[in-house]
């Protein structure tokens, strides 16, 4: 049996993920993210092929880790309180995890993307599309349908309230209770089946 790695990918990752929030993506480089983290060149390059693909990776670990909490979620049976799931799901995952919160926000995915691997580029669609067809199919069993309008009213409720609300906290603070429950309550109006014209 092969001797366990003293660095793990993970652990890599987390020391570009610091270096990234200290310095800028642009600072992560392999050789900056095998001196932060004491471990040798090659024990980087055998795991990334430069800097592109750290930062890619660093992107896809944690939207993975994101999306996946959100998607699950969305799946409750009682659509009113799978919406409720998922706006306390972004608050508490924001609270836990305030640096890989940040680097959502710090990175530009277009961006990632343009220098990503293929491999990593399709693993990323994958599990966008999965987070997006979750996101439908809590449309579809809530509106009764997922038309534009359904789904862009699901995606202003659901995602873009509770990000919006999080976002300029997440530099050194937690949102305060009353936000929480203010976005809770302003995305049951967005979902209110509209009224008949």
């Amino acid at each position: 049996m092969g001797r366990r790695p003293k660095f793990s990918t993970d652990d890599l990752l987390d020391t570009a993920m610091q270096i990234a929030l200290d310095d800028g993506p642009a600072a992560v480089t392999a050789t900056a993210v095998a001196r932060a983290s004491g471990a040798p060149s090659g024990s980087v390059y055998h795991r990334f092929a430069g800097s592109d693909e750290i930062l890619a990776r660093l992107w896809l670990r944690t939207i993975v880790e994101f999306q996946s909490g959100l998607v699950d979620a969305l799946a409750h049976d009682d659509t009113t309180a799978a919406a409720d799931d998922a706006i306390a799901y972004i608050f508490d995952w924001c609270a836990a995890n305030p640096d890989r919160a940040r680097l959502l926000l710090t990175f530009n995915e277009g961006e990632i993307g343009r220098r990503a691997t293929q491999p990593v580029i399709d693993e990323l669609r994958e599990h966008n599309a999965a987070a997006r067809a979750a996101l439908a199919d809590w449309t579809r069993r809530h509106f009764g349908e997922a038309g534009r309008e359904q789904f862009d009213r699901a995606m202003y409720a659901l995602v873009d309230l509770p990000y919006g609300a999080v976002r300029r906290h997440l530099p050194g603070g937690t949102p305060r209770r009353w936000l929480r429950d203010s976005v809770a309550a302003t995305a049951r109006e967005v979902i209110s089946p509209p009224e008949p014209r």
